[in-house]
């Protein structure tokens, strides 16, 4: 009989890590890194079940680092296998486990690991990212592959770019493992491709208890035009895989309808979101086609790519509202963290944060209307306007998900719920038991039979 043991994202919305074992083999489906308060955090120092050494696979939903970001060290650790993903996957880990073992060296270097909300200890090394890299195996969606005995397939998510849910069939049974599902509508990736039959849904409930904004597009709109008006520097912390995309899309948009839009700056400083760029348009295939706008980057115009560090250090001598978009997105670390802390106390500049904001992190505390807040040891009083949109998440809302999962609605299909704080758990299982399922909030640690 398979058997599925939750490692992570259990309780928590990070950490993505869940064993399945069968006839004596394991493998993992996903292998992220727990983000956030320092208390979630050590939780990537916790001992795995099974040694590294003693798992057959590795199968990758997508590439954000809650998802992937424990694979260096798995591979440092003796892990000899495959790492099966699809192909736009592949270029993306390349950029987020690189971009991560960067980031966390720097840090470690400069003393920030030592500020609560200023990202993770070092973990990883570039060289062991590089020896993960070579065991990364593409595998294209809607194309069977077999891991221990069991047949898999990759759909697509909708979330970010190569993301993909995995359809398992192992022993006569099928369990979906949702990875992060995607939105709607979106105007860059396609829906979330739909499912048929299951006995056992392994579901993201990240916004388990909440709805978008109906218009997003409309919302940032205003927004904008508020910055202008206020006269200074619009801040976007920014996720630099897809997030920013998003935005370029989104903006691009405006600048069609509003002149005032249209006439606003747009840097891009993030040499990672660049490289992001670079993988849409190395594989066409898995996204939606845009409007030609005679090359201008996901249909925005006036945009400036600062690759260097010279350019992201001049943008703050702008004298004029510019929007700046820039990672992280959660404020943990990256160029933005520059930008707030020379901006945060001016009354003129707007920050903008698009998306969900992880509990503990600098992005949350902001948003939560901490002040003063610290960045890089010094105190600085929140002054700017702060403003939050989370109708530009990348995740399913609650109605989004009960859309994706009403195929197999009053069929008695088992819901394990994960990537969600435990209200946002606890809301969409009571939604999914009055429809059918048999739903519960996984926890960490516990083991259920397939």
């Amino acid at each position: 009989m398979a058997e599925l043991t939750f490692i992570g994202a259990a309780g928590t919305v990070t950490g993505s890590k869940h064993l399945v074992s069968t006839d004596g083999k394991h493998f993992f489906v996903d292998c992220g890194l727990f983000q956030g308060p320092r208390e979630i955090e050590t939780l990537n120092q916790a001992a795995l079940p099974v040694a590294p050494s003693q798992l057959d696979a590795v199968v990758i939903t997508h590439g954000h680092l809650d998802h992937v970001g424990y694979l260096p060290k798995l591979v440092r650790d003796g892990y000899p296998g495959p790492i099966y993903c699809t192909p736009p996957t592949a270029d993306v880990i390349e950029i987020v486990l690189e971009d991560a073992a960067h980031l966390q060296h720097n840090m470690h270097e400069r003393g920030f690991n030592r500020e609560r909300c200023h990202g993770l200890a070092p973990f990883f090394t570039e060289g062991d990212v590089h020896a993960t890299l070579r065991q990364l195996k593409p595998v294209g969606l809607e194309s069977d592959f077999v891991v221990c005995g069991a047949t898999l397939r990759y759909h697509d998510a909708g979330h970010i770019i190569g993301a993909a849910y995995v359809e398992m069939e192992c022993e006569s049974k099928l369990t979906i493992f949702s990875g992060d599902v995607g939105r709607y509508g979106s105007a860059l990736l396609n829906d979330p491709a739909p499912l048929h039959a299951a006995d056992t849904v392994i579901c993201e409930a990240t916004y388990g208890n909440r709805l978008h904004p109906p218009d997003s597009l409309e919302v940032l709109h205003t927004t904008l035009l508020a910055a202008i008006e206020r006269g200074g520097p619009i801040l976007i912390p920014t996720f630099a895989l897809e997030r920013a995309q998003d935005l370029l899309v989104a903006i691009g948009r405006l600048q069609d309808a509003e002149p005032q839009i249209a006439e606003l700056p747009v840097h891009l400083d993030s040499p990672m979101a660049i490289k992001v760029d670079a993988v849409f348009a190395r594989h066409p295939e898995a996204y939606k086609a845009l409007p030609d706008r005679h090359g201008v980057p996901f249909g925005c115009r006036n945009v400036t790519l600062d690759v260097s560090g010279e350019q992201s250090t001049a943008i703050d001598d702008l004298r004029s509202p510019a929007i700046v978009i820039a990672a992280s997105g959660m404020a943990t670390g990256g160029r933005i963290l520059a930008h707030l802390h020379r901006h945060i106390s001016d009354p003129a500049a707007t920050i903008i944060f698009p998306g969900y904001q992880v509990h503990g992190t600098l992005g949350r505390l902001i948003i939560d209307g901490m002040s003063p807040v610290r960045i890089f040891g010094d105190q600085l009083v929140v002054r700017a306007a702060i403003v939050h949109l989370p109708g530009f998440s990348a995740h399913a809302d609650q109605s989004e998900l009960l859309r994706w999962l009403e195929p197999l609605r009053s069929k008695g299909v088992r819901a394990y719920l994960v990537h969600a704080e435990p209200g946002s758990a606890a809301a969409l299982a009571a939604l999914l038991n009055e429809r059918g399922f048999t739903a519960s909030a996984a926890e960490r640690g516990t083991t259920v039979a397939l």
